[in-house]
């Protein structure tokens, strides 16, 4: 998890947390890596229900499954 920089908000425009709806609370926090807008993103209040992945390994048997070409 990190902070939202200046850049994206630039970017992006109004980032707010999905979780403090109607009121619109700017995000402070977000997801690594890629990120989805309605989930990924949270104020100070809501960082605890950003979920992140961080160790995902897959076995041989995973490869072989879905990672087919």
């Amino acid at each position: 998890m990190r902070k939202v920089t200046s850049k994206e908000r630039k970017r992006a425009g109004n980032i707010y947390c999905p979780f403090c709806k109607p009121e619109k609370v700017n995000a402070i926090w977000r997801k690594d890596g890629l990120a989805n807008f309605s989930t990924d993103f949270a104020c100070e209040k809501h960082k605890g229900k950003i979920i992140e992945v961080k160790d995902f390994r897959l076995t041989e048997a995973d490869m072989q499954t879905w990672m087919k070409l």
